[in-house]
């Protein structure tokens, strides 16, 4: 495992570190217990590449321009509350979301790569993906203008990984939209991993004596911003009250009942019986049970677990392709309705996307399971922020304990009354932990019913959704990045516990949400 950069071990791989936490945290200092745009908690996995330079961590060879920005933010203090890695995702999904609906208010149409047969380039004909002109180098300029503000290692060389890494989206939805690929199920989650899993490896190129890979190039680095991609792309969900009302109250019936219980307790299988460590084991159960990717970054961050994220991520879009395609088969064979195949598929496929092309390949006549499936999903994820708040609240208090346990137990009074060895307030702690881009997805969710008119919603909700996509692109090409072949070789067993997990929080998914279907969408 690359090993070089210096940010803060994750609480449950590594001993609690006892410090006073600062109410404004200096520009330059990292917060190792919130989610990070440029560097995470080191992993207990070593088949993730952890070369990333820490998010905060001053260049030794900054420039006027990183110094003049230092200068006037300590001259601003104000600044450092909205100036912080834990904003940018708020701040760029909600810049996307006021920018979709002038857009659509203008009659502009969202980009999208038409299917293609034979010919590629038949896919960008017509003038539906002129707004990727506009959107590749506003996404770019805007993450760009994030990493400078909070002085990112490497910052000026981020374009150079940006076009690396964008180009691979590009080719990853480009090739999914390829008809025979597309009826397939073979998203474009799936190549963007493997185009940059396969980037990966060719840079790499030989292990070092050591056994360890070659770190990636910085210019390269910066750019893997998985943990920002994907928390822009949750802000940008718009939720639709409109849509949700007439089946609501059946659609919390299939997602809630018993997604939180069969979260913790598939979480608690994994670290007791499969031995997985807890932070990952409830990453990897919360993924599965809520929503995939997104639900994996909340966690992570409510968690406080860095990289742990990654390889959960990339099993689930590799083992949710069996799902899509034998579902919607299962439930034309077995004569289930359109309304409980929806609710079914909306329940317990893991991400939107999927869950959407679930129920285009059962293929009702009025769209009814497309529908159903929509506002089942939507539904579920809203729980995406209270069960991270709750995590937050749960793990935080589980450290502060360990914290005073740990504090109490050194025999020198001197050195228990040094500030770096008090416990951390537990207010503090939850609101470090606490992920923000939440608060970003509940305000977009507000606005949208608020403020966009009704008539556009639908157009808005659709290309928010478009924008979050391509944000969602890049990050599975930035977890492809830190991907190693010869390191997962070695730490196949971890693989194989991780798969036997998802595999069994799957198999009961697919049986418990079937019978809460069946319950609310066919007895009432």
């Amino acid at each position: 495992m690359s090993d070089d950069h210096n940010s803060l071990d994750s609480p449950a791989s590594q001993p609690i570190q006892l410090q006073t936490m600062p109410s404004r945290p200096p520009l330059t200092s990292h917060n190792s217990m919130s989610i990070s745009i440029a560097s995470s908690s080191s992993s207990t996995h070593s088949h993730i590449d952890e070369s990333q330079p820490p998010l905060k961590k001053k260049d030794t060879k900054q420039d006027d321009v990183s110094n003049g920005l230092q200068t006037w933010t300590q001259a601003h203090p104000w600044l450092m509350g909205w100036n912080h890695e834990d904003w940018w995702p708020c701040w760029i999904g909600l810049f996307f979301f006021t920018l979709v609906s002038i857009s659509v208010h203008h009659g502009i149409p969202a980009a999208h790569f038409a299917p293609w047969s034979a010919n590629p380039f038949e896919s960008l004909a017509g003038k539906s993906n002129l707004a990727l002109l506009i959107l590749a180098p506003a996404q770019g300029l805007l993450v760009f203008l994030a990493l400078w503000s909070v002085n990112t290692s490497h910052w000026q060389q981020f374009y150079k990984g940006f076009l690396v890494i964008y180009s691979l989206a590009f080719l990853g939805k480009w090739l999914a939209a390829q008809k025979n690929i597309k009826s397939a199920s073979l998203g474009d989650s799936i190549w963007a991993i493997l185009f940059g899993a396969v980037l990966r490896n060719i840079m790499a190129g030989a292990p070092l004596p050591d056994g360890r890979s070659k770190p990636l190039p910085p210019w390269l680095k910066v750019a893997q911003q998985t943990e920002l991609y994907i928390a822009i792309s949750l802000v940008l969900l718009c939720i639709d009250i409109a849509v949700l009302k007439p089946l609501a109250p059946r659609a919390l019936f299939v997602s809630w009942i018993d997604t939180p219980t069969l979260f913790v307790l598939v979480a608690l299988v994994g670290t007791t019986w499969l031995r997985i460590d807890l932070q990952t084991s409830m990453i990897m159960s919360g993924a599965t049970f809520i929503c995939g990717s997104s639900a994996a970054i909340a966690l992570s961050a409510s968690l406080g677990a860095g990289n742990k994220s990654d390889l959960p991520i990339a099993i689930i879009s590799v083992f949710t392709i069996p799902s899509i395609i034998a579902l919607p088969y299962i439930a034309k064979a077995v004569g289930i309705s359109a309304k409980v195949a929806g609710a079914w598929f909306g329940g317990c496929i893991d991400s939107t996307g999927a869950v959407i092309a679930a129920a285009a390949i059962y293929g009702d006549s009025g769209n009814v399971a497309v529908e159903t499936s929509a506002v089942v999903k939507m539904v579920q994820n809203v729980l995406i922020g209270p069960i991270s708040v709750g995590v937050a609240a749960v793990w935080t208090q589980r450290e502060e304990r360990r914290m005073r346990a740990l504090h109490n137990s050194l025999q020198d009074e001197t050195l228990r009354s040094k500030t770096d060895f008090k416990p951390v307030p537990y207010r503090t702690l939850l609101w470090s932990r606490f992920p923000k881009f939440v608060l970003g997805f509940v305000l977009t969710a507000v606005l949208f019913n608020t403020v966009v008119p009704a008539q556009d919603r639908a157009q808005v909700n659709t290309f928010s959704f478009m924008v979050g996509e391509w944000f969602s692109t890049m990050s599975f090409v930035s977890i492809g990045l830190g991907l190693q072949f010869h390191e997962l070789r070695r730490e196949a067993r971890m693989l194989l516990k991780l798969t036997t997990l998802y595999a069994l929080a799957q198999l009961v998914d697919i049986m418990s949400t079937f019978g809460l279907a069946y319950i609310a969408f066919e007895m009432f």
